[in-house]
């Protein structure tokens, strides 16, 4: 998918500044949480149990847990059947954690007289003392009976598998229920009674007798109590499998609007029974709704699962109850799904667009039907907000927010300057302030130091927004990494570099604040350390050092995930690459020692560069007996070239050479030091045959072309056999280096790979020139002998020509 930028502001008339999707920047599966750019709160209202159903595109449910528990409900209704004379913990602890042995004991204790013998745990309880004194065995039996119903009812509608159901057991539990029901006195016990009745048909696949228990067992009982609801609901799940399914639907939808337990469970089933994007269906089960509210209740649960534009059900339930607690729910779930489907300029043109994660052209059909949709959202929010209601403070919020990612800056404008005359809940005033931050931003011409100051109050009340709520710090985040790093980005000056920072900030938050997913990824220290010219090094060194900054400078340097130390050492290394010791020296002197005793030098840094190793390594070795840092490395290197300077003998010149050479292997990407030139290194690398892509320095570092005329020079300057014989070597492995490595490309064919990289296993192979005279010249010296047993491409060619 693409990835796409969000209200990236105006940079001209023609650019309007519209959100992007992040969806797949990051790999694997999506954040369910945090995978579109957002900064519309979903918790924009006091609806509650609703949480399950918030916005998300890219998994069933927002939340998989239920809003309440079913058990904490039911077994707080026993505390009015006791009299309140125990608590609901007492209650929940009874009737649903103690094992039903436990209380086998107790009903024969009261029943009999026999011996009680109970954990202090049960003994200690209110509702067993309750039993104590009242000897109410109707009651206990019944707890025990459900006891036993309960592992034959139970399943999580997640489960991959089938529940395996004993129907003869279940068969035997419902024909004991009934009796049980037949002798009971109390309403209370009778409804309950009734109830696993009806669970154990239901769930053993006999639906007529399921509903027969609700109508003449649990309707009737004058009892109040949730078990009605859920009785009722079983029989809704009893008309859907035999074939009922628009009746079913019907009941399963005021189910939902009307108790949060269950909702979860309520919301599955209807989904079940309808097709959802159906409209003849949609009237079918419409028709039989009684009353405005159970059509709107009906009609907000077709649009709670949908992921496509739901503005017409919107404005229906509108008309029809615009109170019903649904509606806030869904009015801010649309409001998502036009963050979620927003567009910027972006692809390889400017006229192409990023729309519903494809791009497309900004003048298509369908960019202009978005923009319309948008607009149109707008005007609805707007309209209703003016009319007496319970909502319409989240709807004046919600036209503010809509003009603003629609472009429409003038109306956000106005709308958002008559929304704050609205006495605003403190959720309300929160989004109202992210709303009006985004436009300050948005229609802010220039970005420019006026312009940081004049954000800097608004950015410090998110900051404390953030560390209350993790939606905030969500868009807290988003407001460095989403809008104003690609702000300093498009600028054509010095502040352009501040990008970088507005980055690395958004890390900052996203550690400190939200801990928690993995819709967010950004690595600000890896694009500093491979993005970034010289020029833009030096620019935010400049920034970072001055003592000028303002407040917003002084937050976006200080709160980062990158230090002075690491720019440092980005300038410094950027210098070492192309020998400039002198220079590179200057930074990495400003940079603490033990900042290299971190990873990931504590790990590959621990060679020494200037070890004299015939075969190439990176595992530790014998000659690892001086810990180098970048800077005690390239004060080495400036004092040999300065030794070579002033050297005169040609034995002591062939060595200071040969020094060099080393040092330079070293840091090569063949060393055992790559680290001191690159952050990071990967198999298969090397010289490629076209070299004009490489970023300065890379060419050295694959093809070590200095390295080769210093032992070169070595050699020729050298009378000592074996010294001359170790040059050459070297020289020849160099020259290895040098020869194009195969680059596995995407319009390349494995075998074509393939082929290519066996020439150049060949080429390395034939290196007639140096392993030659090695072998001709050089073949009794201490250093050939440990040379042919050690390198195999050496052995191997000697054995050929012998």
């Amino acid at each position: 998918m693409n990835c796409k930028l969000f209200l990236v502001a105006c940079i001209n008339a023609a650019a309007l500044c519209f959100p992007y999707n992040i969806i797949g920047c990051a790999g694997g599966d999506d954040d369910p949480y945090d995978y579109y750019v957002s900064f519309f709160a979903k918790d924009n209202t006091n609806v509650p149990g609703y949480q399950p159903f918030y916005y998300t595109n890219v998994q069933f449910l927002y939340r998989e847990e239920e809003p309440v528990k079913t058990s904490d409900v039911t077994s707080a209704e026993w505390v009015g059947y006791g009299n309140n004379s125990f608590s609901k913990k007492d209650a929940n602890d009874f009737v649903v954690k103690f094992a039903r042995k436990d209380l086998s004991n107790l009903y024969f204790h009261l029943e009999k007289n026999q011996p009680l013998s109970i954990p202090d745990s049960v003994k200690n309880n209110g509702m067993t003392n309750y039993f104590m004194q009242n000897k109410d065995l109707e009651a206990l039996g019944y707890i025990m009976y459900a006891k036993q119903v309960e592992p034959n009812v139970t399943g999580d509608w997640t489960a991959w598998e089938p529940i395996q159901r004993d129907k003869d057991k279940m068969a035997k539990l419902q024909k004991n229920g009934n009796q049980l029901y037949a002798v009971a006195k109390n309403d209370f016990i009778k409804l309950r009674l009734a109830y696993q009745v009806a669970r154990l048909a239901h769930y053993a696949g006999r639906y007529d007798e399921a509903i027969q228990a609700y109508d003449q067992q649990i309707k009737p009982n004058p009892t109040k109590s949730i078990l009605q609801d859920l009785g009722l609901s079983l029989k809704a799940g009893a008309l859907m499998h035999t074939g009922q399914k628009n009746e079913a639907a019907y009941i399963f939808s005021q189910l939902f609007s009307k108790e949060q337990v269950k909702r979860i469970s309520n919301y599955m089933s209807f989904d079940w029974s309808v097709k959802r994007f159906d409209e003849a269906n949609r009237k079918a089960v419409l028709a039989l709704c009684k009353n405005d509210l159970e059509k709107a209740n009906l009609l907000g649960l077709f649009a709670l699962g949908s992921f496509k534009p739901e503005l017409n059900t919107l404005k229906t339930i509108q008309k029809l109850a615009p109170s019903a607690p649904m509606f806030e729910i869904l009015l801010i779930r649309e409001v998502n799904k036009l963050e979620d489907n927003y567009f910027a300029p972006g692809g390889k043109s400017s006229e192409e667009v990023t729309l519903n994660s494809t791009n497309i052209s900004e003048n298509s059909q369908e960019v202009a039907q978005w923009r319309a949709e948008a607009k149109e959202f707008g005007a609805f929010c707007q309209d209703a907000s003016k009319q007496k209601g319970a909502n319409k403070n989240l709807l004046s919020v919600a036209a503010a927010h809509a003009f603003l990612i629609s472009g429409d800056f003038a109306s956000a404008r106005k709308q958002l300057d008559d929304t704050k005359k609205l006495n605003l809940s403190s959720e309300l005033q929160d989004q109202w302030g992210m709303t009006n931050l985004l436009l300050t931003i948005n229609t802010q011409p220039t970005i420019d130091q006026k312009f940081e100051e004049q954000i800097y109050p608004s950015l410090q009340w998110l900051q404390k927004k953030a560390e209350a709520r993790n939606e905030y710090a969500q868009f807290y985040r988003r407001v460095f990494n989403d809008v104003l790093a690609p702000r300093y980005k498009a600028l054509k000056n010095a502040d352009q570099v501040k990008f970088l920072l507005c980055q690395g900030t958004a890390e900052w938050i996203q550690q400190k604040y939200i801990h928690e997913g993995w819709g967010f990824y950004s690595n600000t220290v890896g694009t500093l350390r491979t993005e970034f010219s010289s020029e833009q090094v030096q620019q935010l060194i400049n920034l970072m050092s001055s003592s000028k900054l303002n407040s917003f400078e002084k937050f976006i340097v200080s709160n980062n995930t990158f230090s002075k130390d690491d720019v440092n050492d980005v300038a410094g290394t950027s210098l070492l690459r192309e020998f400039k010791y002198a220079e590179a020296e200057k930074w990495f002197a400003k940079i603490p020692a033990s900042y290299y005793t971190k990873e990931p030098y504590a790990t590959y840094l621990l060679g020494n560069p200037f070890a004299d190793l015939i075969e190439d390594t990176h595992a530790p070795t014998k000659q690892d007996t001086k810990k180098y840092t970048k800077l005690t490395f390239t004060q080495r290197m400036m004092q040999l070239e300065k030794d070579l300077a002033k050297a005169t003998d040609p034995e002591k010149q062939a060595q200071l050479h040969y020094e060099i050479a080393k040092g330079l292997y070293g840091m090569s990407y063949w060393g055992n030091s790559w680290i001191l030139s690159q952050y990071g290194w990967g198999g298969g690398e090397g010289l490629p045959s076209d070299t004009k892509s490489l970023k300065p320095g890379e060419k050295e570092y694959y093809g070590v072309f200095s390295s080769r005329d210093h032992y070169l020079q070595a050699f020729n300057l050298s009378k000592d056999k074996n010294f001359k014989a170790r040059s050459l070597f070297m020289v020849a492995k160099c020259e290895q280096k040098q020869i194009p490595v195969p680059q596995w490309g995407r319009n390349m064919e494995w075998d074509t790979y393939s082929k290519l990289q066996k020439e150049h296993e060949q080429k390395i192979m034939t290196n007639k020139v140096r392993f030659t005279a090695l072998a001709k010249e050089y073949n009794t010296t201490p250093f050939f002998k440990e040379a042919i047993n050690t390198c195999s491409y050496l052995g191997d060619f000697v054995r050929r020509i012998k």
